[in-house]
């Protein structure tokens, strides 16, 4: 057996991926200890690590290979520390990516805030560059990088670690987002955190409510030069950007929102186009925490020549886990590419027993059934508007909830997306929300030449009419397809929906609380419900209801 211990995370987001050579389970510590982003935890504990080594049965004394990259505090691996592997960020991500796609041949475009030191010292005295974007050719041989782009990388004066939290990194497209999420106020700032996490799909989903005010300003920030340059000063840029929304106005917001997207959109495709003339290949891996834009992605798509492209469901710095351990089985193992144990789908997290089914629902007062046919009694509810918490199997890993933690309603009136943002998500107004559709019917309701499993590609709407509630203000979604194979249940609900309401569509929301992880345990899930205004909550082949 090929054990392999992948570890993820740099300033935060901290996950862990055990594999096995055939089974992977991969989860974000942040599930774990029910802290956003992972923050305050324990990396000498490390909850994650224990957990995904629970699940394929191996000690953590036992495991063969330990991988994490250089970003990954050494704090999260002491125990590991005389035989631990240490990889570079992007080669990392490169792996994440590639390894899942199942491709056999792919460029890979690796994009984010900043990576590996390249130039200059790791204890922060004098200049120093790390990797900003990256471009790799991967086949059955490995990934092979051909092209950087790198930074200055100028550390907060206040941060905890010099190395490993975020500064100003010059020519880096995921730190000139960064800023501008920043300025617009759309940052977490919760009480263990020492600096600002930007929530950059916030800023995102605000750039269609924007003018272009300011885009030609902004646009002269980013120096798009020949073979996929980019030059940017991201301090010159936060400045600017401080700037332009110094009234506190949303119109102001809104229009440093639309700029920031529009320009980082022609940068993607700038940059990945001049990585197709380099690599000559039609297939398109793309990883990073700038691969979680997903309107970028949709340009990538329909403005290069790449036929296909696939994201890597945790395109952040939680992927480096699921990369690491990829890497462990290529590099430390010996096993071949194409043998690599590739993504069918996203449901990576633990597994749980029934007995913590029964423990988590015993003594709520809530009402449980066993339906004979669970997915054409949800469907049913959803016809009928209600609001139905949806716990299955093992957790998502990624950002997105995808069928297995989310919180499903019917995608019209138009009005249930004000209701869910205004009184059950409680999050900003302006945010959209997200169809899922089989994916043998997607191309009747959304403009897109692939399948988008992940919900990282962002396509136009072609019956707006039909799913009012799940279309966003500039007519697009996020949407996710749904393969039978995948996720049986939800595929079925679908089918059972549309026989009801003649839309094979249903709207998806994460399943959590503001400000909390989304759910991971079925305590979890019962504990949300309780505190959640949803209608009713299914837990694996259970339905429970309010007394």
């Amino acid at each position: 057996m090929n054990s392999v211990l992948g570890l993820g995370g740099s300033g935060h987001d901290w996950s862990s991926c055990a594999t096995d050579g055939r089974r992977m389970v991969a989860v974000d510590e942040e599930r774990l200890i029910r802290s956003k982003y992972g923050l305050g935890a324990d990396l000498l504990a490390g909850v994650s690590r224990q957990v995904v080594l629970d699940q394929i049965g191996v000690p953590a004394d036992k495991v063969e290979h330990v991988v994490a990259c250089e970003l990954v505090p050494r704090t999260f691996y002491y125990s590991f520390r005389n035989r631990v592997v240490v990889i570079n960020h992007h080669l990392a991500h490169a792996y994440s990516a590639f390894g899942a796609s199942g491709f056999t041949r792919a460029a890979v475009l690796v994009t984010d805030n900043s990576g590996s030191l390249v130039l200059g010292s790791k204890t922060g005295n004098g200049p120093r560059e790390v990797e900003t974007i990256s471009g790799f050719v991967a086949d059955d041989t490995g990934i092979r990088l051909v092209h950087r782009v790198s930074g200055q990388h100028i550390v907060d004066a206040d941060s905890e670690s010099a190395f490993y939290q975020p500064g100003e990194t010059d020519n880096s497209l995921g730190a000139f987002y960064r800023a501008a999420s920043i300025a617009a106020g759309l940052a977490y700032t919760g009480p263990k955190t020492r600096f600002p996490v930007s929530e950059d799909g916030k800023t995102m989903g605000l750039a269609p409510y924007g003018d272009n005010r300011f885009l030609d300003e902004v646009s002269e920030l980013v120096d798009l030069q020949p073979d996929g340059e980019v030059r940017i000063s991201v301090g010159k840029a936060a400045h600017v950007f401080q700037r332009m929304v110094s009234s506190g106005s949303f119109e102001d917001k809104a229009a440093l929102a639309f700029a920031a997207q529009d320009v980082l959109e022609r940068a993607l495709v700038h940059c990945a186009q001049a990585l197709h003339e380099r690599t000559g290949l039609t297939d398109l891996c793309i990883a990073g925490g700038v691969g979680l834009n997903s309107v970028a992605n949709y340009r990538i798509l329909k403005e290069t020549p790449f036929e296909r492209i696939f994201v890597v469901p945790a395109a952040g710095d939680n992927g480096i886990s699921l990369g690491c351990a990829y890497y462990g089985l290529h590099q430390l193992a010996g096993v071949p590419m194409a043998e690599l144990p590739t993504l069918n789908d996203a449901y990576l997290g633990p597994e749980y027993p029934e007995w913590q089914v029964d423990e988590a629902i015993e003594r709520t007062g809530f009402t449980v059934r066993r339906p004979d046919d669970l997915p054409a009694e949800v469907a049913a509810l959803l016809a009928r508007r209600k609001i139905v918490g949806w716990f299955d199997g093992r957790s998502e890993f990624g950002p997105r909830a995808l069928g297995h933690r989310s919180i499903l309603t019917a995608p019209f009136p138009g009005e249930m997306r004000d209701h869910l943002n205004n009184n059950v998500k409680f999050r900003e107004w302006f945010r959209p929300y997200a169809p899922m559709i089989p994916e043998e019917r997607y191309q009747e309701y959304f403009d897109l030449a692939q399948p988008s499993p992940y919900m990282l590609i962002v396509a136009d709407v072609t019956r707006p009419d039909a799913i009012p509630a799940a279309t966003h203000v500039d007519g697009t979604a996020r949407l996710q397809t749904v393969a039978k194979s995948a996720n049986p249940k939800i595929h079925a609900l679908l089918g059972e929906f549309e026989a009801l309401t003649g839309v094979p569509v249903v709207l998806n929301t994460s399943f959590n609380v503001a400000g909390q992880p989304i759910v991971e345990t079925p305590r979890d899930a019962v504990d949300a419900f309780g505190a959640m205004p949803l209608d009713h909550l299914v837990l694996g082949d259970r339905l429970l209801s309010r007394a």
